[in-house]
């Protein structure tokens, strides 16, 4: 890849609503959509973004031409790859190595696709919505591997119960040592605390006592964490200034989770 300036820069931003983002120039345009030619919407290229590219960014030739292909009923791909060719973003080696796996991303099956959506949006932080392609994925073709990823979403954003359940379907399903021990260490995160315990019968002897040990050994070293000392502190320092420390760190948290979904 090619190091580049931008060129023109648009005062008003096209929002990229799929990857909740605001664009400015034909560059980050085209590195978008190349870094995540999964997530690229069925119709992308619509009037809205044409005119965008002719009134806000300054790109009139090239938002007049792509309206002008869209209402003769150009295909999707061509529209897509005259975009990205024009941002000047890609080499053409690389624009050939971008069109050969657009195609391999369409000769997907419509389950595979939306897995490798979720993918994406997982890569990216975007939790929910990677949630939402798994499930669409499942809904198409069960398989164990969509509800693992389903419950690693959960995870990152701390919805511990949903994670559980996640989980639990995984370990019924296939009797995944991996999954039970999961569900082990998130069943600590639940209640009632002996929600799950029937999912444990059927394990081997001795394998619950060794997770047990695990997440003490977690236990122990979670109270030695620096911001367990922080914690700590606050408290010793009093009930106001405990109960604003405490304010702060869970509008915090709420401000992390929010990003991730």
């Amino acid at each position: 890849m090619a190091l580049i300036l931008c060129g023109r820069e648009a005062e008003i931003p096209y929002y990229y609503e799929r990857l909740d983002l605001s664009v400015y120039s034909l560059e980050e345009l085209g590195y978008a959509l190349g870094h995540y030619l999964i997530l690229v919407p069925d119709h992308f290229v619509n009037p809205e973004l044409c005119r965008w590219l002719s009134e806000a960014l300054g790109e009139k030739e090239l938002g007049e031409k792509l309206l002008q292909l869209l209402e003769m009923g150009e295909k999707e791909e061509r529209l897509i790859f005259r975009l990205i060719r024009e941002s000047s973003y890609y080499t053409e080696k690389e624009v050939e190595e971008l069109s050969q796996e657009w195609r391999r991303i369409h000769a997907l099956s419509e389950a595979e696709r939306r897995e490798k959506m979720g993918d994406s949006f997982f890569s990216l932080g975007k939790y929910k919505k990677a949630v939402d392609a798994y499930q669409d994925a499942l809904h198409f073709e069960e398989n164990g591997r969509r509800i693992r990823k389903i419950g690693e979403c959960y995870i990152q954003t701390k919805e511990f119960q949903r994670a559980a359940e996640s989980y639990r379907r995984l370990y019924e399903k296939n009797h995944d040592k991996m999954a039970a021990r999961r569900l082990y260490f998130l069943s600590k995160m639940c209640f009632p605390k002996d929600k799950y315990q029937s999912a444990f019968q059927d394990l081997e002897e001795g394998l619950t006592e060794v997770w047990e040990k695990e997440w003490q050994e977690g236990l122990s070293l979670a109270r030695t964490a620096p911001e367990m000392h922080k914690i700590e502190e606050s408290y010793r320092e009093g009930k106001e200034a405990f109960l604003s420390f405490a304010k702060e760190k869970i509008a915090s948290w709420k401000e992390e989770i929010r990003g991730r979904v």
